[in-house]
């Protein structure tokens, strides 16, 4: 049987994480690298295949037709990968079963920021498996037997809860909002383009009415979203204006999809929260839960300190 003539481990991972999430610094970020070592990994992969993966332009890469059909291949493969070493892990591990953690979150907390990094944490405690239940009724569901819940807003009185992280509340919109005869520079300009809210309309109110914008904007106006996933989805695909915080569009604007228009940024009183019910002894697998969660939130803080600065984020291997 002939040898298997491969290219390194190493620059397929680089790859398909950067493919992954259209953003070299956040695979950089997934792997524990720097930006420049994904750049030179995907490059190494080019030049041995003999083909580009990525077009990179001034402040963007886009994935080559070649590198989209590449990237859901080792997606898949390395899946199955993953799945067969989890497998293997807890057949090997007889003293210690598989357990079940139930999390209960906000709905975008976990489509928009917790699902993307999910993998990295069954890769390293393969024998912990989550059951997400996406709700807003975090003290029903922890009153029902979830294990922890993951809190946005103010402080629930009568839990257990730790602070993970502050946030704040900004418009975002596509690249191409920022360009035009009705181009976003002032909070002003917004009375040419479409508000998009997320449950309710006062967001925007209370919004514009911080940020001293001109009170002809009508901020009633506008399609109503019951998803964060559907604001951010339609912001991308550049049809309107939505309100997000970092958790929500952080890897959107790191990425490029998303632009923060404005850099003020008026001061909330909500924060993100991992929360426990008070007469209950946390699981061995919650505190692993609850300190992994801890430390990647902190992983990703330096990120959310440069979004409220509003610097631009610069892309390893753009251009």
């Amino acid at each position: 049987m002939a040898p298997r003539r491969l290219p390194t481990l190493s620059s397929l991972r680089a790859f398909e994480a950067a493919a992954r999430y259209g953003s070299f610094k956040l695979a950089a970020h997934e792997l524990g690298v720097t930006p420049t070592s994904i750049s030179h990994q995907v490059k190494a992969l080019e030049d041995q295949l003999g083909l580009r993966l990525f077009d990179r332009f001034n402040r963007r890469v886009e994935l080559t037709r070649s590198g989209e059909h590449y990237a859901r291949a080792l997606t898949d493969a390395l899946d199955a990968i993953e799945a067969a070493t989890r497998r293997l892990g807890a057949l090997a591990d007889s003293g210690a079963p598989s357990q079940r953690l139930v999390i209960a979150c906000n709905p975008g907390f976990v489509d928009c920021w917790l699902r993307a990094r999910l993998a990295g944490f069954q890769a390293h405690h393969p024998g912990i498996w989550p059951e997400i239940i996406s709700t807003d009724a975090i003290r029903e569901a922890l009153a029902k037997g979830a294990d922890l819940a993951i809190h946005h807003g103010r402080l629930l009185d009568g839990l257990e809860s730790e602070l993970l992280t502050g946030t704040t509340y900004f418009p975002v919109c596509s690249p191409a909002l920022l360009d035009g005869s009705r181009a976003l520079r002032t909070p002003a300009d917004l009375r040419h383009h479409t508000l998009l809210h997320e449950s309710s309309t006062e967001f925007w109110g209370r919004w514009l009415q911080q940020a001293g914008a001109p009170s002809d904007i009508d901020w009633r106006a506008g399609p109503v979203f019951h998803s964060s996933v559907l604001v951010i989805d339609t912001a991308v695909a550049g049809h309107g204006v939505g309100l997000a915080d970092e958790l929500i569009a952080g890897d959107h604007l790191v990425a490029g999809r998303l632009v923060k228009p404005f850099a003020l940024t008026p001061p909330s009183s909500e924060a993100s929260y991992v929360v426990l019910p008070k007469a209950r002894t946390a699981s061995p697998a919650t505190t692993v839960f609850r300190d992994w969660l801890v430390a990647e939130m902190a992983r990703f803080r330096p990120l959310m300190e440069q979004i409220a600065r509003n610097e631009p984020f610069v892309r390893a291997g753009d251009g």
